[in-house]
């Protein structure tokens, strides 16, 4: 009798913890970044629920930069050109040392992310300055992109956001 407990209680543990690894591994698996790329190709404004940025380096003036966050279509538009923009790069890990400013996260609409099978809806970039000019990394991923068109636009409204909390 015992053993027979014991061996369902190993039998139950055995399965909760692959439940448990199928559950956590899919989220943990980083979208393929055709997937990515394609739903932001796709992408309307209406399709963006908003694209928040949080400036890793000081302002002008030497303050904390603070963070903002876009969600009007007219507001969200340039941003996503600018995404439509990147394009893979290859660089030299070794020699690659990127001087991180911003992280810049996409939330698109469940819809859209679904459509392109993302396990997330929510994309994260750090845009960066690097030997190779102004690039975007994707978070969780080692996909490194060239961004000069969207680290202009990121650099421009943190620079707006700035004036305008002057005193």
């Amino acid at each position: 009798m015992k053993k027979s407990t014991s061996a369902l209680l190993l039998l139950a543990t055995a399965l909760a913890a692959g439940l448990l690894w199928l559950l956590t591994s899919r989220a943990a698996t980083p979208d393929a970044y055709p997937a990515v790329a394609g739903a932001l190709r796709q992408a309307r404004p209406a399709d963006v629920e908003s694209i928040t940025c949080y400036p890793l380096l000081p302002d002008r003036r030497g303050r904390p930069a603070r963070p903002f966050q876009l969600r009007t279509a007219a507001t969200i538009a340039p941003l996503l050109r600018a995404l439509r923009q990147l394009r893979p790069v290859a660089v030299s890990q070794p020699a690659f040392s990127p001087l991180v400013e911003t992280t810049v996260m996409v939330r698109l609409r469940p819809a859209l992310a679904d459509a392109w099978h993302l396990h997330s809806g929510t994309v994260i970039w750090r845009l960066a300055r690097a030997a190779e000019g102004d690039v975007a990394l994707r978070a969780f991923s080692p996909v490194v992109c060239q961004s000069p068109a969207l680290n202009r636009q990121v650099r421009q409204l943190r620079d707006s956001v700035d004036a305008q909390r002057s005193p």
